[in-house]
């Protein structure tokens, strides 16, 4: 490497006179990546240039391709190019480069080395994001041909494509078949058969590459392995890859069958598009048990319909084949919805308030968008229940945005057994002293969809507000059973355990909520209170210093309010001072004090000893006859130690278990 190049590719080094090289972040086969800052405009930006040793023509052209091919991609999932140009040395030898800009994340290859498999619903998304970025490139005539885990950066919950270094048109992608290895281009574990062998590809190649990444996800390993690039491909083009059912039992049917169809040898045996792909792997197949009505049939179920409304049977189910199908939507709108759904499924302030933005701009431009209502009215109910402020909205008015959006959705699509959940959720909110107009909503829910992880919790939650914790445990139990990979579902199952006391059988189910979803905060915290009741200390500190960096604002201080708790009983009082005060600086802010932050508050300091304090955070709670403030008096074991005081006595709407008994 000429030394004047040397010295102009290092850290304080600056390039065209305006980017200031910071640190290097990484070096791959024919280039490294820069942290630079821009001068100009004040901003961090990615640099990535050519390794100098390979600036001859081969590898100038294929970084240059890289440059040609990024800049005619539109998608927000491909960073764009913002600059570039070539470092001239004084040899008369150049090293291109170009910048981008700088996020903050890590590669899939990363977090599949800590995780191994991923959750199904954070799988099948990061392979729906890489495909949708795949499908605009295969319509710009572009076809990726080195697709793999590398190559995918994830950032916060966004997901990028990277690396169209060996990216060829499909006009000319014959031209380049072999390295001088005498192996195509690619990446053995990851490439198609066709591209193995060195015959011509197509955009059917990027799409049996994005099945082998899903494979791995779900899988822990890729379709195919060997000891060498050669074995791996000899096994690829003889061999059929294992069912992914005889790995991993959750993974749904559809999802199976469909990443198995994008993994065969042939071409012409896969799906026609990346988006053909990706609409199967959200196919709901029907159960072998159910069968389509016939025509006669059909017309019985009519019917009957006015007498299964009234009495709520069974028969509920019949009505989807009755439903004419959901109206085409604009691509670009669906899109959007479901960046709305993934903000939403972040479980933050932050990430609710901006599910909230987006639904709003989806149904100004589509206010038939059934999904959509149903989906803010969702996201309205957890700003209220769990203590966050709508941006935009006075407190007051939140509520009856979410009657309003429940009432929108369900006039649009009355056979939608999520907007029927959701109509549990807000009846819940509107009276949360009667259970019963919520419990008839939800169980319509779950009956129009048998399999639905948040009916059938909710329907477990009234069940235990109504004093019917046997039925309860029986839905959550459902729950666990019909949507395995719902981790929320699973942390109410160990809830439900630690209220009975079965601290072994909540811990178990604690720990499979944290496995399916290690991001979760709720089941961090979850898993944290029953390593207290345990007096696990290793296994508290771990769980609810993790639940503390997921979270913020209300979360944050039911996490250090259990945290306080936790410290108290395990003998570190300073600790356990330290964290209320800190969970105290977020209360002021909460006018009135929401339900689960003044229980939670109480319970910490009960656990410092301040019994009169507790006291007289449960006494000031309003409404007093709230189902799940009754739930937790009655059920939490941390107030076994007021089971016969007086004053919480008179707290109670009924009689709560002795001290030391479960629900």
């Amino acid at each position: 490497m000429p030394d004047d190049v040397a010295s102009r590719l290092a850290s304080g080094a600056t390039l065209d006179d305006r980017y200031i090289l910071d640190r290097l972040l990484g070096r791959g086969g024919m280039a490294s990546v820069w942290l630079a800052r821009d001068s100009r405009y004040d901003r961090l930006l990615a640099i990535k240039t050519l390794d100098p040793e390979l600036a001859g023509a081969v590898g100038a052209d294929r970084f240059l391709r890289e440059v040609r091919v990024t800049s005619r991609l539109n998608h927000p999932g491909v960073l764009p190019i913002l600059d570039s140009g070539v470092l001239r040395a004084t040899d008369g030898s150049s090293v291109p480069w170009y910048a981008m800009p700088f996020v903050e994340g890590e590669s899939l290859r990363a977090r599949l080395s800590r995780e191994t498999q991923l959750p199904v619903a954070e799988a099948l998304r990061i392979a729906t994001a890489v495909g949708s970025v795949l499908d605009t490139a295969h319509h710009t005539q572009i076809v990726h041909r080195d697709v793999k885990p590398e190559n995918v950066l994830l950032s916060g919950e966004n997901v990028y494509v990277v690396d169209f270094g060996i990216a060829k048109a499909l006009a000319d992608t014959q031209s380049e078949r072999l390295t001088s290895t005498g192996l195509a281009v690619g990446t053995p574990a990851y490439m198609s058969p066709e591209q193995a062998s060195a015959e011509p590809v197509d955009a059917r190649s990027d799409q049996y590459s994005l099945a082998a990444i899903l494979y791995e996800m779900l899988a822990g390993e890729p379709p195919f392995t060997g000891p060498t690039a050669a074995a791996v491909i000899a096994r690829r083009l003889t061999e059929r890859p294992r069912a992914l059912t005889t790995v991993r039992s959750t993974v749904p049917s559809a999802v199976e069958q469909a990443t198995l169809r994008a993994l065969e040898r042939t071409p012409a045996d896969r799906f026609a598009t990346v988006s053909d792909f990706l609409a199967a792997l959200r196919a709901e197949p029907i159960p072998s048990a159910r069968r389509k009505p016939s025509s006669t049939s059909a017309r019985r179920i009519v019917a009957a319909i006015v007498g299964v409304i009234a009495i709520g049977g069974a028969a509920w189910a019949a009505t989807r084949y009755l439903h004419p199908g959901r109206p085409a939507r604009d691509p670009s709108l669906v899109a959007l919805y479901e960046r709305g759904v993934r903000e939403y499924d972040r479980r933050t302030t932050a990430g609710n308030d901006e599910s909230i933005g987006i639904f709003r701009a989806v149904l100004a431009r589509d206010s038939t968008y059934a999904d959509a209502w149903n989906a803010l009215a969702k996201a309205y109910i957890r700003a209220l229940t769990r203590g966050y402020q709508v941006p935009g909205v006075a407190p007051n008015q939140v509520l009856p945005l979410s009657v309003i959006a429940a009432d929108r959705s369900l006039a649009l699509d009355s056979t939608n057994a999520d907007a029927w959940v959701t109509l549990g959720l807000v009846r819940r909110s509107v009276d949360p002293t009667d259970a019963g107009p919520a419990l008839r909503a939800l169980r319509r829910g779950v009956v129009l969809d048998s399999t639905h992880g948040l009916g059938w919790q909710y329907v477990g939650i009234l069940e235990a507000e109504l004093g019917n914790f046997d039925a309860a445990l029986r839905a959550w139990q459902t729950g666990a059973r019909v949507a395995p990979g719902y981790a929320e579902g699973l942390a109410f199952l160990a809830l439900g355990h630690y209220w009975r006391r079965n601290f072994d059988s909540a811990g178990f189910w604690a720990d499979s909520a944290v496995r399916l979803a290690p991001s979760y905060e709720f089941a961090r915290t979850v898993a944290g209170q029953v390593a207290t009741e345990r007096r696990d200390v290793a296994r508290g500190e771990a769980a609810f210093e993790a639940a503390a960096r997921l979270t913020s604002d209300v979360e944050y201080l039911n996490t250090r309010a259990f945290e306080a708790r936790f410290y108290a009983v395990t003998g570190q009082p300073e600790r356990a001072r330290a964290a209320i005060q800190d969970a105290d600086s977020i209360r002021t802010r909460l006018k009135p004090l929401p339900m689960h932050p003044a229980v939670n508050l109480a319970e910490a300091y009960l656990g410092l000893g301040e019994r009169g304090r507790a006291l007289a955070l449960l006494r000031d709670f309003r409404p007093r006859r709230d189902l799940h403030f009754q739930l937790h008096l009655r059920c939490d074991p941390t107030l076994d130690v007021l089971r016969t005081d007086a004053e919480f006595r008179s707290l109670l709407l009924r009689e709560s278990p002795p001290p030391g008994k479960g629900c």
